[in-house]
């Protein structure tokens, strides 16, 4: 008998259909009735994934947005071998940037629930990120970002994000794009750290971003690879072919922008940046260190291999 286990983020918008559409749909399928359990503020979903998981659930449900997604991936993949323990997504967020990019459906609640139900299940990369001198390792599923990418982020406000969605981030962009580069030193698989002036360092386990856009066509969600974008942007002209490779999907560098591979990743900064993981935002870091976890989950509800 499968049992399913529901973390839900309850403040989000439909997350109150979505208990009595599980409990039908576990129903109709001959399944013990599922077993749900809210994040809250201080425990975002990874201790909640990590309870469910030994308590005997063969399958979690993420259900939120991408900070619920991440945390839940968190408190399952040391369960995934040997266990076999699968999550679901049930993008209920603003952004649902790694929904986007496994093709899952964004707006019909019962289709996702279907796909995470029933969907065939496939490895996942997860990244995890230290900042400066703690040992805690946060996670991500789509992209870490340095610099001014993430004070975009940290600028666009939530209500106007959940109003309207991903336009919301357009005026934030347009007015951090303007933002002078920053000394860094990048260095990627513990090689020697290469000094630049950057305006943002991204790595990135998956390409799409907000409203279809590309940000690599090279990253992959299983590859065990992370792509590192160096934007080193000093013009404002800069931004038109960047924002075309991004719209085109191209694999060729553009001026501003360099694309390199790497597993580990470490970022140093001459002053304290933003950083966003997935698009959750943590101040005042000077140095990230990023490495990847290959095929670290298992994930129920593609039904092709995500790019």
């Amino acid at each position: 008998m499968t049992r399913v286990a529901l973390v839900l983020n309850p403040v989000k918008r439909r997350a109150d259909q979505l208990v009595p559409l599980l409990a039908a749909a576990c129903a109709e399928r001959g399944w013990p009735e599922p077993t749900v359990l809210e994040t809250t503020v201080a425990e975002t979903g990874a201790a909640q994934a990590a309870a469910a998981a030994k308590g005997g659930a063969r399958l979690v449900l993420a259900a939120g947005g991408d900070g619920t997604v991440r945390s839940v991936a968190q408190g399952v993949h040391p369960f995934a071998q040997p266990d076999g323990v699968v999550m679901g997504v049930v993008p209920l967020g603003t952004a649902n940037l790694f929904a986007h990019n496994l093709g899952l459906p964004i707006r019909d609640l019962r289709a996702a629930l279907a796909l995470a139900l029933d969907g065939t299940a496939r490895p996942v990369d997860l990244g995890l990120a230290t900042f400066d001198e703690e040992r805690v390792e946060h996670p991500f599923l789509v992209l870490a970002g340095f610099g001014h990418d993430a004070a975009t982020v940290a600028a666009t406000r939530d209500e106007l994000k959940h109003r309207i969605g991903w336009p919301a981030y357009i005026l934030p962009a347009a007015r951090h794009a303007i933002r002078r580069p920053v000394p860094m030193s990048v260095s990627l698989d513990g090689e020697v750290a290469r000094p630049l002036r950057a305006w943002s360092v991204l790595a990135a386990n998956a390409s799409r971003v907000r409203a279809g856009v590309r940000i690599t066509a090279g990253a992959e969600l299983d590859d065990g690879l992370l792509e590192v974008l160096e934007v080193t942007v000093r013009r404002p002209d800069q931004w038109l072919p960047i924002a075309a490779k991004g719209v085109l999907g191209l694999r060729r560098d553009v001026p501003g922008l360099v694309t390199r591979s790497a597993r580990e990743v470490e970022i140093v900064a001459s002053d304290p940046q933003h950083v966003q993981l997935d698009g959750d935002i943590t101040a005042d870091v000077s140095r990230v260190r990023v490495r990847l976890m290959h095929q670290a989950v298992m994930v129920n509800g593609t039904r092709e291999r995500a790019r």
